[in-house]
């Protein structure tokens, strides 16, 4: 373990501490599996479905190997076809637009809005053209994005929306799962993530059966016909240890979530509202889960070096953005992008996560709040 000035290095992530609890109840449900011969879809992951499904708002969900295989999954059982274009932003884990591209479709990159990083609802109206099948909003780091505009304008020009929310497991737009906006919702289980399994795994949340039992039968090799197109079926289950794991932590996300909710309070505590996350729509009963927690500044590798010299770890994420990836050759920008590329050039992350010791929340934000002030 390092140090600096005497204190433990805070780190960004803790993936054992939060196990610990677990451990005993985990070891017991494996011995039991290993000895029950039911290994692939057995009642781990078909309890997580039901639970999840219910939580969530939506009508079924189907568990898939991954949230990259739900993404992809997800918009081929809304029609994306080769030439078609999917809306997003470009503010996002590579993820969300290799789907896309993996279908021979072209991704839309729209502007965020500064507030809370997410899909501008105003930008989307000028990129739609007659080849565009689908919305792709991302509640980037658990902030939800605003769905009543973006689904008006879908609605409007008949066209579905498909959130991937590999972040927002937990988050509430007025007072509903965001899930539940989208024609379909996906999920990943990532290590990392909130509602994190012990590898990979992904889940897609679905507003209408139909698309639960088409994608049942993909995961498992069946091939679906649907508008006129076979689609062949593959191999993409989600792993009955998987499962086991992410039940066993979604009886205990509350309680994570609220030590999550705590670090952000403290942080917001001691940072200028400036330089974090603001809610464009206060008192509507939004709810942020803080997958992360970003602070912006444009002095960004001045505040980084301080926070290391102190033994605080922090990130970097979608520098640059999409728009400047080398998969953007495959896209097509849609406007300007400014928010994004600011974002990209100022936003640092900072350690979030269930086991953060609120003492070492309390040094981190005093630190940087110290270093905004004068901004």
């Amino acid at each position: 373990m390092s140090h600096s000035h005497g204190k433990t290095r805070v780190g960004r992530y803790d993936l054992v501490t939060p196990m610990m609890p677990c451990k005993d109840e985990l070891m017991e449900k494996f011995e039991k599996f290993l000895l029950s011969g039911r290994y692939i879809l057995g009642e781990e992951v078909s309890n997580l479905e039901k639970d999840l499904a219910q939580q969530t708002g939506v009508r079924e969900a189907v568990g898939v190997a991954s949230g990259s295989s739900a993404l992809f999954v997800a918009l081929a059982m809304a029609g994306v076809r080769p030439g078609d274009e999917v809306i997003t932003t470009p503010y996002t884990f590579d993820a969300t637009i290799e789907a896309i591209i993996l279908l021979d479709a072209v991704p839309v990159l729209v502007d965020i809005r500064p507030e809370d990083l997410n899909i501008d609802p105003a930008a989307i109206e000028a990129a739609i053209t007659d080849k565009t099948r689908c919305i792709m909003p991302v509640p980037i780091f658990g902030a939800p994005c605003d769905m009543d505009p973006i689904n008006a304008i879908a609605e409007q020009h008949d066209i579905p929306v498909i959130l991937d929310n590999a972040q927002g497991i937990g988050t509430l737009y007025k007072g509903k799962p965001v899930a539940s906006f989208g024609r379909m919702a996906t999920l990943s289980f990532y290590p990392t993530k909130n509602l994190p399994g012990i590898g990979d795994g992904g889940m897609v949340l679905c507003r209408d059966s139909e698309d639960a039992e088409r994608i049942r039968k993909i995961r498992g090799h069946q091939a679906v016909r649907m508008n006129g197109h076979l689609y062949t079926g593959w191999n993409s289950r989600l792993d009955e240890v998987q499962a086991m794991a992410i039940n066993v932590r979604l009886a205990r996300f509350p309680d994570e979530q609220a030590d999550r909710n705590r670090v952000a309070e403290i942080y917001d505590s001691y940072i200028p509202a400036a330089h974090r996350l603001i809610d464009p729509n206060p008192g509507q009963g939004n709810h942020v889960t803080y997958h992360q927690y970003w602070v912006r500044t444009t002095r960004r590798a001045e505040l980084q070096k301080l926070l290391d010299e102190n033994g605080i770890d922090t990130a970097v994420y979608y520098d640059p953005p999409l728009h400047h990836h080398e998969l953007a050759q495959y896209c097509r920008p849609a406007g300007e992008l400014a928010e994004a590329e600011r974002a990209g050039r100022e936003v640092l992350i900072l350690p979030i996560h269930a086991a953060l010791p609120f003492e070492d929340a309390h040094r981190v934000g005093k630190l940087v709040g110290q270093f905004l002030a004068g901004e």
